[in-house]
């Protein structure tokens, strides 16, 4: 298994150099539309905060999460469809109608299914970043001061603050790792698929498939690393800056919260820029492509030994239909004539031939039945 598993990370390797080398003009225009569709977002925002007075902030931010919801989201199958196409050509049924909608459908089901294994770190994020601006300290500060008693201290704001700070984490690993299980969701032929098939593959893609997903998360995360230390370079020393870390618990926290609710200075900008164009994009052109790469080789892979599978059984169930005949050798020799054992070759030879043929019977009821069934399936969708 293990040789199995080096040889599927060589070949999408192998794959996925080829698919950048022979259709790089077209990968960066897919890139360079999603970053700018993401850039788009924060529009609504940028135009609210420069006509501050006329329109409220929060209509900004509900403009970015409709551009995000009916734009990033369903483009997101867009561009991996679009990569998919330069490795498997195949795996694309461009007759299908109604795609966006599919796109959407499926993108709002697994942005869902990650959300829910985000809840408590949305939670925590929203009460230290929206409610402290609203709350009184005292009664900001007093459940807070509560978890200490998680770890059997006095109720007290440092101990609660570290308490509070380790289950934030503990909540954002519990939230990727929610995230990371349907990662097959968007690698996935949505447009032939739609959005409930491809919940089942992505399932059954992780439930075979573990160890290679979670060899294929680490390639991700050594990808990402290098862009993730350039903007630490850069934030680090402005945080450094304009936070006093050697005030109480209550007033760090208030001059975190007033840095992140402030614009940052055009030179951390310019900085941050470089970074995500110099080491986040091209980085992120690799991951995909080889995420593309790979869960398309896995399904594929599923795919046929699933249909091996139910070969080899029909093939067993249809075999004991054909009675046996007895070979030539089975019989005494010596005496017997010529007729009986032409008489017996030709009852090998027929009986062959009729278990070639319930074979064949049983392989084309088989197809009859699914394709009644995808037929089905497809009217309802």
């Amino acid at each position: 298994m293990a040789n199995g598993e080096n040889q599927t990370g060589a070949s999408a390797w192998q794959a996925t150099w080829k698919c950048l080398k022979n259709h790089a003009n077209e990968i960066v225009s897919v890139a360079a539309i999603t970053v700018m569709l993401r850039v788009a977002v924060f529009v609504p925002v940028y135009l609210c905060g420069k006509f501050a007075g006329k329109l409220p902030a929060w209509v900004g931010y509900v403009l970015a999460a409709a551009v995000y919801i009916a734009g990033v989201i369903p483009m997101r199958f867009w561009g991996r469809e679009k990569m998919r196409r330069m490795v498997f050509s195949r795996h694309l049924n461009h007759k299908k109608k109604d795609v966006y909608k599919k796109w959407l459908k499926t993108g709002l089901l697994r942005y869902g299914r990650g959300m829910l294994w985000g809840l408590p770190f949305l939670a925590g994020a929203v009460y230290f970043t929206v409610f402290r601006a609203r709350l009184d300290v005292k009664t900001f500060w007093t459940p807070i001061q509560s978890l200490a008693l998680i770890v059997g201290q006095e109720p007290n704001i440092g101990t609660g603050f570290t308490v509070a700070l380790v289950l934030m984490l503990i909540f954002g690993l519990l939230f990727a790792y929610g995230w990371w299980r349907d990662l097959p969701f968007e690698y996935l032929p949505v447009r032939s698929l739609g959005a409930v098939k491809t919940m089942h593959w992505s399932r059954r893609i992780l439930k075979n498939y573990r160890k290679e997903m979670r060899k294929n998360t680490a390639v991700n995360i050594a990808l990402a690393l290098p862009a993730w230390i350039g903007l630490g370079a850069a934030l680090v020393p402005y945080v450094l800056e304009s936070v006093d870390f050697s005030l109480s618990p209550d007033k760090m926290l208030s001059q975190m919260l007033r840095l992140l609710r402030s614009p940052l200075p055009t030179r951390v900008l310019v900085m941050m820029g470089g970074v995500v164009l110099l080491l986040y994009v091209p980085l992120w052109i690799l991951r995909k492509t080889r995420n593309t790469v790979l869960i398309g080789t896995l399904m594929r892979e599923n795919a046929h030994s699933h249909s091996s599978g139910h070969e080899s059984s029909r093939r067993e169930g249809a075999a004991p239909a054909v009675p046996a005949v007895p070979k030539t050798a089975d019989f005494p020799s010596g005496k017997e004539n010529d007729e009986s054992k032409d008489a017996v070759r030709k009852a090998q030879d027929a009986a062959r031939m009729a278990r070639e043929a319930a074979e064949r019977a049983a392989r084309l009821a088989e197809d009859a039945a699914r394709i009644a069934r995808e037929a089905a399936e497809n009217k309802q969708e």
